[in-house]
């Protein structure tokens, strides 16, 4: 919009610094205990997160939530998650910021922790606690259109113990598959409003979806 008169200033919009979000999503895959014990995990999960921009590049976010549900299958035994808690803490750098011919990518890295209970499918099974670590090293590129609509390709490598118990025997496990690359799509509204949705097919696999709000 012109000034009101000859001479007045003109008024840059205020950066919106802030982003609160929601994620949902269902992921699964193969873990593996003791070097020997391969296990099945399927979960369905939500998180909440606030996100600070530091800078122009930089971006710092926190989130919770947790699994929601999902089963955790060795052979015929099928042991189901009660809800659970997850924290984590993530920043991201924009290498690149998609202007002219070139394509954005955006680098980062989080470190999470989760927990949930486990029982087996089965009367009078016991209660046993199930805990994850995990830290995540990512590269996002793709590139806005209108500047609205934003395809991306994601590759992602990760690593963490995992702590559980079957049969009164501790187990310490971790992924088989240490990856992820898949394909993504995010649509930004002038407003502050962003949605998107994710589909990973290649490692541990994921369908995920989203919104968020920057301020």
């Amino acid at each position: 919009m012109p000034p009101s008169k000859p001479g007045a200033p003109v008024v840059k919009p205020r950066p919106r610094l802030y982003r609160v979000g929601a994620t949902v999503g269902y992921a699964w895959t193969n873990l593996v205990f003791a070097g020997k014990y391969d296990v099945a995990i399927d979960r369905r999960a939500a998180v909440a997160t606030f996100e600070r921009r530091l800078g122009s590049a930089w971006t710092l976010q926190l989130g919770a939530g947790g699994i929601l549900w999902g089963s955790l299958r060795e052979g015929a035994r099928r042991y189901d998650f009660g809800p659970g808690w997850s924290a984590s803490v993530a920043t991201s750098y924009r290498l690149l910021d998609g202007r002219d011919r070139f394509p954005f990518l955006i680098l980062g890295a989080s470190l999470a922790v989760a927990g949930a209970q486990t029982r087996e499918a089965r009367p009078d099974a016991p209660v046993v606690p199930y805990y994850a670590g995990d830290l995540r090293l990512s590269a996002v590129a793709g590139k806005t259109f209108y500047d609205v609509l934003s395809p991306y390709a994601l590759a992602r490598v990760f690593g963490g113990p995992i702590f559980w118990q079957v049969d009164g025997v501790d187990r310490q496990g971790t992924d088989r598959y240490k990856f992820q690359l898949g394909l993504g799509l995010v649509a930004s509204l002038p407003i502050g409003l962003d949605v998107f949705a994710e589909i990973v097919p290649l490692g541990e696999r994921s369908v995920t979806s989203g919104a968020g709000f920057s301020f």
